[in-house]
């Protein structure tokens, strides 16, 4: 994987608790989006309904269920359900243009939902003067935050690595074009020297 490494020695201990968990949560994002997919199961519908639910199921899935249920009982409250949500319409073209980000950025959405959950029932604990349930929650939640913070991280690492990609294949182009440009130079150069060769009638 390119741009990150973990330097061995003593001090690793002490960078895992301040800013070395950094490159390990984004490690960790990066093979989660490879070793698990979301799910491809084919659902009924037109072929945007059926990858619409799909990232819902991806995404949580009650909310697959609730929009399964609507696509079902009333198929143009659900097509109107699908394009009011821009994030869900984002997501299909995402899943079907880049894979990798898709699962990464479905990984970063739910461990968003996971904090916020956290987050309230850490505010619940402090409000109800549980401080033993406050302190431990408080702890998990600053561990989640750690998380969420690498995987946008790692989403934006991917994002790197894509224009890096295309700056390689733009380099390649060019190069191609060069090379065609020369060969196309010396093919004019010839004709024109064997134009003037000619004999004026």
């Amino acid at each position: 994987m390119r741009f990150m490494t973990i330097s061995p020695g003593h001090n690793d201990a002490r960078r895992i608790g301040h800013r070395g968990w950094v490159p390990v949560v984004i490690a960790t994002a990066m093979l989660l989006a490879v070793v698990a997919p979301a799910a491809d199961e084919m659902l009924r519908g037109n072929a945007f309904a059926q990858e619409a639910l799909v990232v819902a199921e991806d995404l949580d899935p009650r909310l697959s269920e609730r929009l399964r249920s609507l696509h079902d009982s009333d198929p143009e409250g659900f097509a109107e359900r699908i394009a009011s949500s821009t994030q869900l319409r984002a997501l299909v073209d995402m899943r079907r243009e880049d894979r990798r980000a898709y699962d990464m950025k479905i990984l970063e959405l739910k461990t968003d939902a996971k904090v916020r959950t956290l987050a309230a029932s850490v505010r619940e604990s402090r409000d109800n003067g549980d401080n033993a349930g406050f302190a431990s929650g408080r702890e998990e939640l600053r561990m989640q935050l750690r998380i969420q913070a690498g995987m946008r991280l790692a989403n934006r690492l991917l994002q790197i690595e894509r224009m890096q990609d295309m700056v390689v294949q733009l380099r390649e182009q060019y190069e191609r074009e060069v090379d065609e440009a020369e060969a196309d130079v010396e093919v004019r150069l010839q004709n024109l020297l064997e134009i003037a060769d000619k004999p004026a009638e």
